[in-house]
């Protein structure tokens, strides 16, 4: 690699994994990317793919990650070793992905009075947060130099209409923080933009459906979210892999009440529900082939979620008053699941949409829109790119473009 070359390092800490990617500051290009899985477990997996005399090399390596500070230390380690960054004075900044920024509206560095406040969140994103602030004092003791930029999930639904908050007692909400954050804030930003730009539009209107093993739909008013799936956790709204979405809040008092203890009953809802809940399968592709295969409960799931996508969909454009620019896909499921994409479709008659098949079939690099021209309203597939933001903020918060 030329040691000229200015780089930042974007980092996607979770619970028990740190995804990474490398970025040229010049042209925006992804030099390196991997990830450290199984983090805490008795042996974790290591792995980085970068470009080597025009050819794609892939490093795989199951080696002991007891704790995130190991990760962190092998990817540098790594990095070095396989000369993708010879001199880590070529590290201009490092971009944090973080789930919970309460009402922090933008981007910004992590200083001292940022990491407590992030700190005080912990309640609320117990699974998140905790280790994406650990990651950034580990960069902190390793890299003492380079700042780090924290990009919250949360900053960009702090444009939320109130009128889509809680109607609990306004005492309560401030004293324990309680509203809606919302989630998959940095895809949905990236989505508007890119939107913005297919459309030549300056100010859009967008129903974003954000569908993985995590999913949620965002309703963009005027490149702004009015409202989103998600709540005060991201267990709100649509079933999950393995969270549960909406149900009746009085599940929980009940079984509380028949034994359950708290942490019981917040393990069922977040780990032990959706399609796990349903099938025993948490991969939707996986409860696809079962579907296929005849499994009663896994043609059950697949139902339970297009409905409750079709659902929010249909609120979503009725909150825009046909003012809609485009329905999008976007999302490991939302991107390549043309079953379930078609399936949600199906599920929506009143709106008169209609999809291409060939189009919804067809192969793709980066978006494409698969609607027929007598659609009442365009639909998108589009790969969504949360890493290319942060990123871009981080050249911007530093100024390093």
């Amino acid at each position: 690699m030329n040691n000229k070359c200015k780089l930042t390092l974007v980092i996607n800490a979770g619970s028990s994994s740190i995804k990474y990617k490398v970025f040229n500051i010049v042209n925006d290009g992804v030099i390196a990317s991997g990830q450290c899985e199984k983090i805490g477990n008795k042996m974790g997996i290591f792995s980085l793919k970068f470009n080597k005399d025009g050819k794609q090399v892939k490093l795989e390596q199951n080696i002991p990650l007891p704790n995130h500070e190991v990760g962190i230390s092998k990817i540098l380690d790594e990095l070095k070793k396989q000369n993708v960054i010879s001199d880590f004075n070529a590290i201009k900044g490092i971009g944090h992905r973080v789930a919970m920024g309460g009402k922090l509206p933008n981007s910004c560095i992590i200083d001292l009075k940022t990491k407590n406040y992030l700190k005080s969140l912990f309640p609320l994103a117990p699974l998140h947060n905790p280790p994406e602030v650990k990651t950034v004092e580990t960069f902190e003791k390793i890299l003492p130099k380079v700042k780090n930029v924290g990009v919250y999930d949360t900053s960009f639904h702090t444009t939320l209409d109130e009128v889509n908050n809680y109607p609990l007692d306004r005492k309560v909400m401030e004293k324990y923080k309680i509203r809606k954050y919302g989630m998959h804030g940095t895809s949905y930003r990236y989505i508007t933009i890119k939107m913005q730009n297919i459309l030549h539009k300056k100010s859009i209107n967008l129903v974003v459906c954000h569908l993985g093993n995590g999913a949620s739909i965002c309703e963009i008013k005027d490149n702004k979210s009015y409202n989103t799936t998600m709540g005060l956790t991201p267990l709100e709204g649509l079933m999950m892999g393995t969270r549960c979405g909406d149900v009746d809040p009085t599940i929980c008092t009940y079984l509380i009440r028949e034994g359950y203890t708290v942490d019981q009953v917040d393990n069922l809802l977040n780990k032990e529900s959706g399609f796990l809940g349903v099938t025993g399968i948490t991969d939707c592709r996986d409860v696809e082939l079962a579907a296929n295969k005849g499994d009663k409960n896994a043609k059950l799931a697949l139902d339970m979620f297009v409905s409750r996508v079709a659902k929010y969909i249909v609120s979503y454009v009725n909150d825009l008053a046909k003012k809609v620019d485009a329905i999008i896909f976007t999302a490991g499921i939302g991107e390549n699941s043309s079953f379930i994409v078609n399936k949600v479709i199906e599920k929506l008659p009143i709106l008169n949409l209609e999809i291409d098949h060939k189009l919804l079939n067809e192969k793709y690099e980066d978006f494409k829109k698969i609607s027929t021209n007598s659609s009442s309203l365009p639909i998108y597939q589009i790969h969504t790119n949360e890493e290319l933001v942060i990123h871009q903020d981080v050249k911007k918060i530093l100024k390093l473009i």
